[in-house]
């Protein structure tokens, strides 16, 4: 039986691998070396997706650093490393990278739906707290509405809306500002020890870590809670 925690009013969820898990990931990225080699026609698919790496590698940097290095950047930095700084082709390969998961979808992870239900009719604050990579939030959201997930959660904070990533404070308290909750009122469910149960507790939110989907073996602080299943944080509150 997982920890109870008492005077809990807002539960706050990480997006992917917490609510939602992709449901091709390398067909996406396939689509966006597809849609570089079509903008950078002289490049193999060795060499596109070689370029497209690198880029999400400035982007993990500056995601460690509680910084943002979001699609818009990482399609510049394809393009203006082999020579093209024209705004056009610069955002039309940004929305290509951004919607490239549209097509391939996402999956909703096992009782995500029941679990944000059940917290809605015990009138329990529900809020989304996610970092973005090549998907921000404007898709982020059709995905999970897609899923049948977006109506539950009464505020979105994306970290590319934001311009912070957890485990920056300002995403967390703005979430919580949204949600008229105190720090000590709410509990944060994530996947990631550095980000997600770092974040929460930095400014004094309880967190839980979800393993169910990816369970996070790196040595950063562990979360007070740990839960397999998603309906599990609804024990932690105190909702039969």
């Amino acid at each position: 039986m997982a920890k109870r925690v008492e005077g809990i009013r807002a539960v706050t969820f990480d997006c992917w691998g917490t609510l939602l898990q992709d449901r091709d990931w390398e067909g996406a990225n396939r689509k966006r070396i597809g849609a570089l080699r079509r903008f950078l026609p002289d490049l193999n698919e060795q060499e596109a997706t070689d370029l497209l790496m690198e880029a999400w590698a400035k982007h993990d940097d500056a995601w460690k650093q509680v910084e943002t290095f979001g699609p818009g950047r990482m399609a510049a930095y394809c393009l203006e490393a082999k020579g093209i700084s024209d705004d056009e082709p610069i955002n039309e390969l940004t929305r290509e990278f951004e919607e490239a998961s549209l097509e391939n979808g996402v999956i909703a992870v096992e009782g995500a739906k029941e679990t944000l239900d059940a917290l809605g009719k015990a009138s329990v604050r529900v809020g989304l707290i996610c970092d973005t990579g090549f998907t921000p939030g404007r898709v982020v959201r059709n995905l999970l509405e897609a899923e049948g997930l977006l109506g539950y959660l009464e505020c979105q904070c994306f970290s590319d809306e934001c311009g912070v990533p957890k485990p920056g404070n300002e995403i967390f308290l703005k979430c919580l500002a949204e949600l008229g909750a105190r720090p000590p009122e709410a509990i944060h469910v994530g996947d990631l020890k550095r980000t997600d149960i770092a974040g929460a507790h930095d400014v004094g939110m309880h967190a839980a870590r979800f393993r169910g989907v990816h369970n996070d073996r790196t040595e950063a602080t562990e979360a007070e809670i740990v839960i397999d299943r998603l309906e599990q944080i609804l024990e932690v509150v105190g909702i039969a």
